[in-house]
């Protein structure tokens, strides 16, 4: 009976850990299309490249997300900005993501 009760539990993790990965891919999406239609057009030709990033960490990435997002009155949810902070700390500043094997 344990056996059973153990690979139960194995079985359900395993399922939470794939259906996990499938809600980052989305995140990564969305954040990647927000990023598009709303901030390439400035950060793309400057903000990237410089030499001594602003951003440190995710966190720091989150915060300017989160400060350029209110600055320009995107209204973004906190799922937006999530996505977008995602999507910009993996493509951009190579940072891992939490969660992320590094």
């Amino acid at each position: 009976m344990r056996g059973i009760v153990r690979g139960a539990l194995g079985c359900a993790a395993g399922a939470v850990l794939l259906a996990g990965s499938g809600v980052m891919a989305q995140d990564l999406e969305r954040g990647r299309l927000l990023h598009e239609n709303h901030c390439r057009m400035c950060h793309d030709s400057v903000a990237y490249k410089r030499s001594e990033h602003i951003a440190k960490n995710v966190a720091d990435v989150k915060a300017q997300v989160t400060r350029w997002q209110t600055n320009t009155g995107l209204r973004w949810t906190e799922d937006d900005i999530d996505s977008v902070t995602a999507y910009v700390a993996k493509q951009y500043y190579k940072f891992p993501l939490p969660g992320e094997a590094k």
